[in-house]
């Protein structure tokens, strides 16, 4: 898995360098979207490749690919543990992280299963991308093959429906004025951090409420 991975990132890279010597401009500037889908997610990388001319097809393919070559990359580094990944900082730190997402996550998606891990990807917040989805469905004993369809399948129809919305909501933007147009990835971002700190006050909330409960003491015989 691990080098099938390898050989699709050498495959994606050539797709994406092709593509910026054809036609400069906009697809010169794609290293950008590789970083704003690795940092802050595929709703961004979306609402901002949209109005900075990159074609759906595109879009697609990088923001399509880029986390299901991850998880293959990564995948078997997760499951085996850390002994390889010790000599690789980085990618320990990474596997950390990823362990440390999915442990918070766990709990939503225990009862749901496949369909819940699928859920869980498709929705563009913070911490519920396919990595973390992948690491979850480990943790919780899925098998391997369901974890990836379930992951992909979550992932592809996730950047689909925002292709499909954010063109949408970018011709709305624009037949009102371009200016707003052009602000439309930071509006995303906004939303979506706005979510994020709701969702992390809930989980404090509820983790307090849990712990006041196990706090109580039993009723006395």
């Amino acid at each position: 898995m691990g080098r099938f991975g390898w050989v699709l990132l050498a495959a994606w890279v050539a797709v994406l360098a092709g593509y910026a010597l054809l036609q400069p401009d906009p697809y010169a500037k794609g290293w950008r979207l590789v970083l704003e889908l690795a940092f802050v997610g595929r709703a961004v990388n979306i609402s901002d490749g949209i109005p900075a001319g990159f074609s759906k097809l595109y879009l697609l393919i990088q923001c399509g690919l880029q986390d299901i070559i991850m998880i293959m990359i990564l995948y078997p580094w997760i499951v085996t543990g850390y002994e390889h990944a010790r000599k690789r900082r980085f990618v320990l730190r990474t596997i950390d992280y990823l362990h440390q997402s999915a442990e918070r996550h766990k709990h939503r998606i225990e009862p749901f299963g496949a369909v819940g891990l699928c859920l869980f990807v498709f929705f563009p917040f913070w911490s519920t991308g396919a990595l973390v989805g992948s690491v979850v469905g480990y943790l919780l004993g899925m098998r391997t093959w369901l974890i990836f369809a379930s992951v992909i399948t979550g992932h592809l129809t996730s950047v689909v429906a925002l292709i499909w919305f954010l063109d949408a909501m970018h011709e709305v933007a624009e037949s009102f004025s371009e200016g707003i147009a052009q602000f439309l990835p930071w509006f995303v971002l906004a939303f979506l951090f706005g979510v994020a700190l709701l969702s992390r006050y809930l989980d404090k909330r509820r983790q307090r409420n849990s712990s006041q409960d196990n706090n109580e003491p039993g009723d006395s015989a």
